[in-house]
């Protein structure tokens, strides 16, 4: 019986020994030192590598240490941190560790475990770290002041307010009376000073306004944080946009005696603004219509419109005008009726009209025709002593004849130029009344071709003016 117990106890002896080499070979974990020698406000470095020792693929927890003290993280962040690591192989990891409530400068020896997910298996792998100045210490504390930064809105139209908002929340029991903030882009720069009390959240909001011809852009802000000339929060840079807007205004009308002018002005941000101006118009309204400077016609959903391109000037605007004159077409009117009235006020009283009758040939040719000349009185008054005049060219002559109706040559004279000379005397022609005058010419030779006969004319005077008024010009054959 003894000896079966004895047997039983190194058989369990032997099977715990081989349990525990088993566990032992199963992984191996080492320490790589990146940067292990920090002032106490920087980060140590390390690289964490684990040798795979199974025939399976595994899983490996890093489990942290050192906290309140210190803190340990990856990135990017994990939580738990782990580490995949394949059969017979070996992976690595960078630990991050920083140094949260450490106030002397000496070496610190953190025991970080390494456990292997399947078994729970663990291992402990020391993390050695040399603080070499805590010179950055306040009161022996780090700084730690978070802070975030946020600007609303994102999409900034500079004609208008924006917001920028910073959140501070105090870490630690250190009392602030008068930090720095300050705030730097491309377009602006400021710095305010606030006081942070122990753990104090406090938020700060800052209104702005940019210049309204401020061109689009992205742009960012940088904020960072000072207490005095110490910067105790790192540059936190938050990103913006500067929007394109434009606007499009009419401008005061200018209106003179049958004169409006009208005009439409876009201004935009950006200097490389595309648009146009349209401005409705019509067929009727285009004869009076000028624009400036000049615009393009077109015609949308049966209207018409006068369209412009904009092209903006440094001063990054445009003004389009038109111009709606009525005065010409009012003036051409005034001067038709003005010179409507002279006509009838200065036209001559007498009309004289001019024509042929009973055009007789011989051989082929004219030979004889009848002329006549009548003679009109069309204004409202008598008209006396009125001498009627016409010439007859030397190829021809006149014979006197007696017509029903008409009135004869008073007189025939032979003038060495004209030809014959026939002259009527008229006494007297009341308003509306007519004579007919006539005489029969006679050619020495048959006249072929066509044959022209000057103007007859009657002369008068009325008054201090002598009034003479000519009678068309007639032909004959041709």
């Amino acid at each position: 019986m003894a000896k079966i117990s004895k047997f039983l106890i190194i058989s369990l002896g032997v099977f715990l020994l081989l349990i525990s080499l088993a566990h032992a070979a199963s992984f191996d974990a080492k320490v790589t030192p990146i940067k292990d020698k920090i002032v106490v406000d920087e980060t140590a470095e390390f690289d964490i590598t684990i040798e795979n020792n199974l025939d399976t693929d595994q899983e490996y927890i890093i489990k942290k240490a050192g906290y309140p003290f210190w803190d340990m993280y990856t990135e990017p962040l994990q939580n738990p941190i782990t580490l995949n690591v394949p059969a017979q192989s070996s992976a690595s990891i960078r630990i991050f560790v920083h140094p949260l409530y450490i106030t002397s400068v000496d070496t610190y020896t953190l025991a970080v475990g390494i456990i292997l997910e399947s078994t729970g298996q663990e291992q402990k792998v020391p993390i050695t770290i040399g603080i070499k100045s805590t010179e950055p210490l306040i009161g022996g504390y780090i700084p730690t002041v978070l802070t975030s930064t946020f600007i609303f809105p994102e999409k900034i139209d500079p004609r208008k307010e924006f917001t920028i908002k910073i959140d501070l929340n105090n870490q630690n029991v250190l009392n602030y009376p008068n930090i720095t903030i300050k705030i730097e882009s491309n377009l602006f720069k400021d710095q305010i000073y606030i006081p942070l009390g122990p753990r104090e959240e406090k938020s700060v909001e800052i209104k702005k306004k940019l210049d309204d011809m401020t061109p689009p852009q992205l742009d960012q802000i940088v904020v960072a944080v000072f207490k005095d000339e110490r910067l105790i929060v790192n540059p936190i840079v938050t990103g913006y946009e500067i929007t394109e807007y434009s606007t499009q205004e009419e401008l005061p009308k200018d209106e003179s005696f049958l004169k409006i002018r009208k005009g439409t002005k876009v201004i935009s941000n950006n200097p490389n603004y595309k648009g146009t101006i349209k401005v409705e118009t019509s067929q009727l309204k285009n004869l009076f219509l000028s624009a400036n400077p000049k615009a393009d016609t077109v015609k949308e959903n049966d209207k018409m419109y006068l369209v412009w391109q904009v092209e903006l000037d440094n001063e990054r605007k445009m003004e389009a005008y038109t111009t709606e004159n009525y005065r010409p077409i009012v003036v051409a009117a005034v001067l038709v009726i003005i010179a409507l009235v002279l006509y009838f006020v200065f036209r001559s009283p007498i009309i004289v009209r001019k024509s042929i009758a009973n055009v007789g040939t011989t051989e082929g040719g004219i030979s004889e025709a009848k002329i006549v000349v009548r003679v009109k009185n069309r204004s409202a008054n008598q008209i006396t002593n009125i001498e009627v005049l016409d010439n007859l060219s030397h190829i021809a002559h006149v014979e006197k004849e007696i017509s029903i109706g008409s009135v004869q040559p008073h007189s025939v004279l032979q003038h060495p130029k004209k030809g014959m000379l026939i002259k009527w005397t008229i006494e007297a022609l009341e308003p509306g009344d007519e004579r007919v005058l006539s005489y029969k010419m006679k050619s020495r030779l048959p006249i072929l071709g066509e044959f022209n006969l000057p103007a007859a004319n009657a002369r008068c005077k009325i008054g201090d003016r002598v009034v003479i008024s000519n009678s068309n010009r007639v032909s004959m054959g041709g």
